[in-house]
């Protein structure tokens, strides 16, 4: 049986999905198995499958629980009276706070996991349109490409080799959206009042 999504969840539905957060993001996926998860959430087996059909959905749905969290913490930055960058930095603050919890087994486990990234960049999509619309980034480009340079980027936050080069995936992450945000030229310097 899998996961029925937008069903309103249950008490030990929530059990699993926070004791599940918890272990992997502290331990990993592959070293926490269900019956951790059970006993620690004091749920039956049959009570997760009754939810989850494996590990893997319970991780995506995991994934799916921190991108809405994300999206809602957009949509707030988004109505903030602030600049544009000021507003990608509040957003990068949070992601950083995010991947800051969760440890380097939990992340080599997670990224190679194939997760359903189209709802996300949609999402992007329709902030940046909505950004160049408003005049905070220049018009002249094209979203399509955007999106294919953030479906590269996203393949390189992937690449195993390349991670291990730095000596934080926090690091590499800061890497990957200077690079998006600046190219190779040297970053603004922020205006201190």
């Amino acid at each position: 049986m899998t996961r029925k999504s937008g069903s309103r969840s249950s008490k030990k539905e929530r059990q699993i999905v926070d004791t599940a957060e918890t272990l992997f993001t502290r331990h990993g996926i592959k070293r926490i198995t269900i019956e951790e998860i059970c006993r620690e959430a004091g749920v039956s087996k049959m009570t997760f499958y009754k939810y989850f059909a494996n590990k893997i959905v319970l991780v995506k749905h995991l994934h799916d629980k921190w991108t809405q969290e994300g999206f809602d913490r957009l949509d707030e930055i988004n109505k903030m009276d602030i600049p544009f960058p000021e507003k990608m930095q509040l957003m990068f603050e949070w992601k950083e706070a995010l991947v800051s919890k969760m440890s380097t087994e939990f992340l080599e486990d997670f990224l190679p996991i194939d997760m359903e990234i189209d709802k996300v960049l949609k999402r992007f999509l329709d902030f940046i349109v909505e950004a160049q619309r408003k005049g905070e980034i220049r018009p002249e480009i094209h979203p399509e490409f955007l999106m294919a340079v953030l479906d590269k980027l996203y393949d390189l936050a992937r690449d195993e080799d390349l991670r291990k080069t730095y000596p934080s995936l926090i690091d590499f992450q800061r890497e990957l959206k200077d690079f998006f945000w600046f190219g190779i030229l040297p970053r603004p310097e922020s205006k201190r009042e």
